[in-house]
């Protein structure tokens, strides 16, 4: 029985071996050692591999590494691809898989301190984020609320940064919670709504944020969802 067992493994051995690259995991790319200038070379080339890839890396580089990520305009390169597909709508599921591993990404930047920092000191950065919003995709939309809510609490200017020319402030927000069914997504957004009140140390100023929520129906939608 072991003779027959043994045969069996150098069969498979053989058969991993003749199959090569196409038996080996290609759902990211293997970036785990890779410099900023790799990574940004392959952000030309968007790729839920490549994406997923770099995510990993991004999670697991110190502030040098992304210091040299973010100088070499690779935040820019992730936002304006998440503004791209954001514009095809997800007519396809692999767009909407490449979304979601690119937010993912900024996710991972944000998820640093330099990441965050670079941010919240160039507003540009939070309106390209803002434009992300622009999807039927709601598990990007999703995630794009739970980065502001997180810049809100992080820095007092968040939500000012957040709805800065916005012909109404917070209209964006409630029309998402009117609109949606589902639960983990009026979840994110009621979390949003806390943090743009919350955000702001002043209690005058929180006062005035809130009832420019209720102003916007916010009472009402909450008794429905009760």
């Amino acid at each position: 029985m072991s003779i027959k067992k043994e045969g069996a493994h150098k069969k498979w051995a053989a058969l991993k071996e003749k199959l090569g690259p196409q038996d080996t995991d290609q759902s990211e790319a293997n970036l785990e050692n890779a410099e900023p200038e790799l990574c940004i070379r392959l952000l030309q080339m968007p790729s839920v591999v490549n994406y997923s890839g770099l995510k990993k890396r991004l999670e697991n580089s110190d502030d040098v590494w992304m210091v040299q990520f973010l100088e070499l305009c690779g935040l820019d390169l992730l936002l304006e691809a998440l503004d791209r597909l954001s514009g095809r709508g997800v007519a396809r599921i692999s767009d909407a898989l490449l979304q979601l591993t690119c937010i993912n990404c900024v996710r991972a930047v944000m998820n640093s301190h330099r990441g965050i920092e670079y941010i919240v000191s160039n507003e540009g950065y939070v309106r390209k984020l803002f434009q992300a919003l622009d999807t039927t995709n709601v598990m990007v939309k999703k995630q794009v609320f739970e980065l502001l809510a997180a810049l809100c609490i992080y820095s007092s200017d968040g939500h000012g940064l957040n709805v800065k020319n916005q012909q109404y402030r917070f209209s964006v927000i409630m029309n998402e919670l009117s609109n949606t069914d589902n639960v983990p997504y009026m979840v994110t957004l009621l979390s949003a709504i806390n943090a743009i009140i919350l955000g702001k140390e002043d209690l005058r100023t929180r006062t005035q944020i809130r009832n420019e929520f209720i102003g916007l129906q916010l009472l009402d939608i909450l008794d429905k969802l009760r």
